[in-house]
């Protein structure tokens, strides 16, 4: 299993190499001076691949191997575990890389048991609200896009037309092709500055954008696009951020 964390423009403010020991990070050809200084663990790509859509279908391509490949977004702060109590709150955090790489070891595995070729985990650490240990794995829904993962023998592909809801796209992709998914819901991995930090998809996406991606996913999709109400007052919602939720037949 490969772990690969997909970068731009953010040399001196990536942190998820922190986090995992045995990883890629994935940057273009121009840039690889720059994260040289920060991290030997590098693969780059050609500068004509542009934005993060094109990346990951160049990661699936390219830097699978025999097993799966995961991608970890690089702006990852620590791994949390949902399943503790307010009493056990110093145990929440996980930064330490080999308790990380078990966990992601651990649900690969699992996925590979139920016969799931996409896998991944909660969708952010609020979820750790809802947790009752009652469903601590689910096999379908939407797998957030900062930290997922594909087993050999997907045959799934982003649709390169998506500038940012490109989780969504491949959720609903992988839900039509194989039905089921495998999310640990222990787990969540914790983002900094999602939407609004400097670098990365920064450079990409805008309100147009999302508009269009929406467009896009409802085309595709249909119903099982559903989108929330617009504005909002934090900073991802001044960011033109367009909330989607998905409400798959199966």
């Amino acid at each position: 299993m490969r772990i690969c964390i997909p970068s731009h423009k953010r040399a001196d403010t990536m942190t998820t190499h922190r986090l995992v020991s045995d990883y890629v990070v994935c940057v273009p050809e121009s840039q690889a001076d720059e994260y040289r200084a920060v991290t030997p663990h590098l693969v780059t790509h050609p500068d004509s691949i542009v934005g993060l859509t094109p990346k990951l279908n160049w990661m699936l391509s390219e830097l699978m191997d025999d097993e799966a490949v995961v991608f970890l977004d690089d702006d990852l702060q620590y791994l949390c575990r949902c399943f503790t109590t307010p009493d056990e709150a110093t145990q929440r955090k996980v930064t330490d890389p080999a308790t990380i790489e078990a966990v992601i070891r651990q649900t690969h595995d699992l996925a590979a048991d139920v016969g799931a070729f996409y896998f991944g985990w909660e969708t952010s650490e609020a979820t750790i609200r809802y947790y009752s240990g009652l469903q601590p794995f689910r096999l379908t829904g939407f797998i957030n896009g900062c930290a997922m993962g594909f087993r050999k023998g997907h045959g799934l592909k982003f649709d390169e037309r998506i500038v940012a809801k490109n989780d969504y796209d491949i959720a609903c992709a992988n839900a039509f092709r194989h039905r089921i998914c495998l999310r640990d819901c222990r787990y969540a991995f914790s983002q900094k500055d999602t939407f609004t930090g400097q670098g990365g998809q920064s450079h990409h996406r805008n309100s147009e954008t999302e508009q269009r991606d929406v467009a896009l996913l409802q085309e595709k999709y249909g119903s099982v696009i559903q989108v929330g109400k617009r504005g909002g007052t934090r900073r991802r919602d001044y960011a033109g951020a367009v909330k989607v939720t998905l409400s798959l037949p199966f």
